[in-house]
């Protein structure tokens, strides 16, 4: 099937399922919880509609994004202390598969995917 036709697909579900009335009104809740808890409403609406942008434009993307910043959360939450957070995230049965420079540059981006989640997160906690 072509792209298009995925893409169309897609749209046709999510007027069916009722994607864009949940969304607005996840937004909207999402910014009064915001206000509430004394975070900046914009950031968080701002935040919320790209995530929407990704999850619409760039599916497979997207799930992979939020699984990564899930585990990311899961270790900037725990109890723990993790003195290696990228090596826990790093899927050593592809790293095994690579050259010793082409390790390094995957744990660069990896590094880097890291640094952005943990941003993220915390500009969402302020």
């Amino acid at each position: 099937m072509s792209t298009f036709k995925e893409y169309a697909k897609r749209a046709k579900e999510r007027l069916k399922s009722g994607f864009w009335e949940q969304a607005h009104d996840s937004i909207r809740t999402e910014r009064q919880v915001a206000a509430t808890l004394g975070l900046d409403a914009c950031k968080v609406g701002e935040e919320s509609r790209r995530m929407l942008e990704r999850q619409i434009y760039d599916y497979d993307g997207f799930c992979e994004e939020q699984q990564f910043y899930a585990k990311v959360v899961e270790i900037l939450e725990s109890d723990e202390l993790i003195s290696n957070p990228i090596m826990r995230l790093a899927d050593r049965e592809y790293m095994d598969k690579l050259t010793p420079s082409e390790r390094q540059t995957y744990l660069s981006k990896l590094a880097s995917k890291y640094r952005a989640a943990v941003d993220r997160y915390r500009s969402l906690k302020k």
